[in-house]
């Protein structure tokens, strides 16, 4: 694939730590002077502009997922995503393979399932909560939103409680980073994890096949839909994702939603003086701080031209949800965090063929974990600066020390 020349004179690299601190004004500069934005270090386009992360986000059969497009056309995947980390799950497929996995998977991940879980969302918040309250303050992303959501995906996939905690350290070893720690060490973590949770998920499954139980992992093994089931190899991609995705990504929501709280208390007191506006400000929290800032790299199967530039076929393309998100072409004062704001649609949660299919269960648990923890601990304060890891395409925070 021939590549463009880079603009030498700004670069764009989501896997810094320097980034995540600050990431507007870099999302400001790609809208405005980079809309079709091309790294040669790590070769990967961005497309940060509202309309064009809307419409490469519905475009499938252009803006491929499954990374077979790259051998057709003699290309690699970016650095940012590995061809080793695109093996588990239904991110890195497309149709027919993806409809028939997600509409398998639809039939056992229910509104119904998900509506079941508030009495076991709410004891366990109001637990954790109860836990730290004596102590006046906690460090919030680890004693309460990674918990809280660990435990909660856990059960709903039939892993014992003894066990769950050890998923959420393989989660934050494959999707973030201590910047304390090397590249080279943390691939290997990354590598590591990513075979410890696939071998533990495979032994899960033979057991639930030989053992079913009311959990979902057991219901993914006995869908059907026409005769069609899924493969043991395909439950333990489904098992992979949802594990995955329903640590972090949730934990993250929390945290980043309980950060913009803290730093605008006006905000926080509105919620505090009328609970029911907590699922809208739940909207505009995965708005602002999208838990995935970009998602994982789609492929280009034809040459696109955009703003002036041709994307050739075969490239790696990172839609970047969060700076969609703060386009002032879609969104009035983007960058003023509002719980009250009133919008039709945002990407917090992606779009398109891969619409985060655990929407409701994140919303669910963000909604009930802002109930408990402003209705304990009304007015709660940062008691420091809240530390954020390095993530190729998450919003990550590694503590957020609190004040309850």
């Amino acid at each position: 694939m021939d590549a463009p020349r880079s603009d030498e004179s700004f670069e764009y690299d989501p896997t810094q730590i320097e980034f995540q601190l600050d990431p507007l004004p870099v999302f400001r500069t790609l809208r405005d002077a980079h809309p079709a934005y091309w790294n040669e270090r790590l070769r990967f386009w961005a497309l940060t502009r509202w309309d064009d992360v809307w419409n490469a986000a519905s475009d499938w059969e252009t803006f491929a997922s499954d990374p077979d497009h790259y051998a057709e056309t003699d290309s690699e995947p970016t650095e940012l995503m590995p061809r080793w980390m695109m093996d588990f799950g239904i991110f890195y497929l497309d149709p027919p393979r993806h409809n028939r996995m997600r509409s398998l998977l639809a039939k056992t991940f229910t509104p119904r399932r998900i509506d079941s879980l508030e009495p076991t969302v709410r004891d366990l918040a109001r637990r954790l909560l109860t836990d730290v309250r004596d102590a006046g303050r906690c460090e919030l992303m680890h004693d309460y939103a990674a918990p809280l959501a660990t435990q909660v995906i856990g059960a709903l996939l039939g892993v014992p409680a003894a066990e769950r905690w050890q998923f959420r350290l393989w989660a934050e070893k494959i999707e973030q980073r201590d910047p304390a720690i090397s590249a080279e060490v943390a691939e290997r973590e990354q590598r590591d994890a990513v075979a410890d949770l696939a071998t533990y998920l495979a032994e899960l499954v033979a057991t639930r096949r030989a053992r079913p139980a009311n959990d979902l992992l057991s219901a993914l093994i006995a869908a059907e839909i026409d005769g069609d089931r899924l493969s043991d190899e395909e439950v333990v991609g489904m098992g992979y994702q949802l594990m995955v995705a329903g640590n972090d990504t949730t934990a993250s929501l929390i945290a980043n939603g309980a950060v913009r709280l803290a730093e605008h208390p006006d905000q926080q007191k509105l919620l505090v003086d009328d609970p029911s506006g907590i699922a809208n400000a739940v909207e505009e929290m995965a708005r602002y701080d999208a838990p995935t800032v970009q998602s994982p790299p789609r492929i280009t199967t034809r040459s696109v031209e955009l703003h002036g530039r041709v994307i050739p076929a075969g490239a790696p393309v990172v839609l970047s949800w969060m700076a969609a998100n703060h386009d002032e072409r879609e969104f009035r004062e983007p960058e003023r965090f509002d719980v009250q704001r009133s919008m039709k649609r945002h990407l917090g949660f992606g779009h398109g063929l891969h619409f985060c299919i655990g929407s409701s269960l994140a919303r669910l648990e963000a909604r009930i974990a802002f109930e408990e923890l402003l209705r304990q601990a009304p007015g709660f304060e940062l008691d420091g600066e809240p530390r954020r890891w390095a993530s190729s395409w998450l919003r990550v925070l590694g503590a957020v020390p609190i004040r309850l």
